[in-house]
């Protein structure tokens, strides 16, 4: 009796031992999320200034929208036309309309086209819109080189208050697809950076065309 009431102790200590044991293991910590941007310096003049300077005009920058899955701020890669994955630990640090959003305001600032750039027009007399739509904007892993892939439908609208009417002045797709140097996510923020660049000097040669 009293050597089964040893053996039965020695497990329990063995099972609390155990326990202990298995609490005090220091368990692998989740790897950080890392977050990317977008960045390139803002374009000169365009060609269509060639005095330097604005058109009388005030234009009002909509918040862009964006087709899914790009209309959140997980980086989306696609291994084949019909599958669209995201990266678990590397996302953009906002998302691409806002991204894309904020660099076409201070690109069409910078070139001085307008007298005022606006995404709020409270206290403005708007006389032409920016509206937009992000159609892609992802990483595609093609077998050979992987690509920055950037498709941006945008659109100009002059609006008269006055008289309460609206032109469309042109709508257009932009797309550029840039190969990335290395296969990594901070290579296709750089890649994407790139394309959006080229994107926004088209963008705004059309609209200094377009303007009085």
């Amino acid at each position: 009796m009293q050597k089964r009431t040893i053996i039965l102790m020695i497990s329990l200590i063995g099972t609390v031992f155990l326990l202990i044991n298995g609490c005090a293991r220091v368990h692998p910590q989740p790897e950080p999320v890392r977050y990317y941007t977008l960045s390139y310096d803002p374009p000169d003049f365009p060609e269509c200034l060639t005095n330097g300077n604005h058109k009388p005009v005030t234009i009002h920058l909509k918040r862009l929208d964006a087709s899914a899955p790009y209309d959140t701020n997980q980086i989306i890669y696609a291994e084949s036309p019909y599958e669209r994955s995201s990266y678990a630990y590397h996302r953009w640090i906002s998302t691409p309309a806002t991204m894309v959003g904020s660099l076409l305001l201070r690109d069409i600032e910078k070139t001085g086209i307008a007298e005022a750039v606006v995404t709020i027009p409270a206290g403005k007399t708007v006389t032409h819109r920016i509206e937009g739509t992000i159609i892609d904007f992802y990483e595609n892993d093609a077998p050979e080189d992987w690509e920055a892939v950037l498709a941006l439908r945008l659109m100009l609208i002059r609006s008269d208050r006055t008289a309460r009417t609206e032109e469309l002045l042109f709508k257009k797709t932009y797309r550029e697809i840039r190969i990335l140097k290395k296969n990594n996510p901070l290579e296709l923020a750089r890649a994407m950076s790139k394309a959006l660049e080229t994107v926004s000097k088209a963008f705004i040669e059309d609209i200094c065309h377009e303007l009085p």
